[in-house]
């Protein structure tokens, strides 16, 4: 082999490694791991959507989020009492964390009256999903405050709407979608409502059919918000 074949082959295995690594950085918690770490099992699917969209136990991004769902500096210090680095190496709390994330995201929900979305179909890019618990709790990832996405879209119906897009330009319409047809009960602690959805594209796939196989794009898993979307 020459010189110049072997630095193109050295090149293209550090590419591979790299985007074998992009892929298992979006690949999250799977459902087993997270009901290993205290999430109950039949909400697990849930929460491994969530995580996919996230990272995993390990993970903390350029800004300082941390674990398989992202805890973010100033919403990290509400739910955990400990440092940062304890808080990765306990995948227990950080699924005790954002269970209480969770709990508190479908108060705040209700008392928004958002959940009044709950049966509604909600249609984007040609594909359409009716609205459940797991759907609203995905979609409050944009905030569920009485004047963010979340509300616009609900008081105006429009997912092609500024107002109900985030910094990336991403719909909140798109992650009621995602978040749709898995049981969230033990987070609103009402009866599931699950309103079970087709597969429609990568990373939107039950747990069983490998998420890292079918990573969501980097520019649809992060979700940019505004203070007053929270």
């Amino acid at each position: 082999m020459t010189i110049r074949a072997a630095v193109r082959q050295t090149l293209f295995d550090a590419a591979l490694i790299l985007c074998l690594s992009a892929a298992a950085a979006f690949a999250g918690q799977s459902a087993a791991s997270l009901t290993a770490a205290g999430i109950p099992s039949n909400c697990a699917d849930f929460a491994a959507k969530v995580s996919s969209s996230e990272g995993n136990f390990g993970t903390t991004n350029q800004y300082g989020c941390l674990g398989a769902f992202q805890f973010c500096p100033g919403t990290f210090e509400r739910y955990y009492n400990d440092s940062a680095q304890s808080f990765l190496n306990s995948p227990s709390a950080q699924t005790a964390a954002w269970t209480q994330y969770e709990q508190n995201s479908w108060s705040q929900a209700q008392k928004n009256g958002l959940t009044s979305l709950v049966g509604q179909q909600v249609c984007s890019g040609g594909k359409c999903a009716t609205i459940d618990q797991s759907a609203i709790l995905m979609a409050c990832q944009f905030g569920c405050g009485p004047k963010g996405k979340l509300a616009n879209y609900a008081a105006g119906g429009d997912c092609s709407a500024r107002n109900v897009k985030d910094g990336n330009g991403v719909s909140v319409c798109t992650y009621l979608m995602r978040g749709a047809g898995y049981d969230a009960s033990c987070f609103t602690g009402q009866q599931s409502t699950v309103c079970v959805q087709s597969p429609s594209g990568p990373g939107d796939f039950p747990t069983t059919t490998g998420i890292a196989a079918n990573p969501p794009a980097a520019d649809s898993a992060s979700v940019v918000v505004s203070p007053s979307d929270v």
